[in-house]
């Protein structure tokens, strides 16, 4: 991408960001060929393709909660 296609795609909103980002890595591109062509740096684009899990929940915990909320 040329300067003005870098732009272009830093102004798109968040989620054309995130499906643009995906479309370029399984076209074969390297995350640094990626970050070449949008601007970004290869981290900033690990990040937001591969976003850290979220902490796990165990499932006896949650309904535990539930129904020590109904309770009055």
């Amino acid at each position: 991408m040329d300067r003005a296609e870098q732009l272009h795609f830093q102004r798109l909103p968040a989620e054309a960001q995130v499906e643009a980002l995906w479309r370029l890595a399984l076209s074969g591109l390297t995350v640094e060929q990626v970050a070449a062509q949008t601007g970004w740096s290869a981290d900033k684009i690990r990040r937001t393709i591969s976003p850290e899990p979220a902490p796990a929940v165990a499932p006896w915990k949650v309904a535990r909660r539930s129904r020590q909320e109904i309770r009055p």
